[in-house]
């Protein structure tokens, strides 16, 4: 079963809030390691 409309907006929120924290960031250390963070959370999402 897909996600309802209001479960992928929900999704996209998080997702926006993870990217703004990296921008956030000061170092380019600092923003790869938040987008390294996005990345494994996104990928632990597809395997269910």
């Amino acid at each position: 079963m897909g996600m309802t409309d209001l479960q992928f907006k929900s999704y996209l929120k998080q997702l926006i809030r993870a990217l703004e924290a990296a921008e956030s960031k000061d170092t380019k250390e600092a923003i790869l390691a938040e987008i390294a963070k996005l990345r494994q959370d996104l990928e632990e999402d597809l395997k269910g």
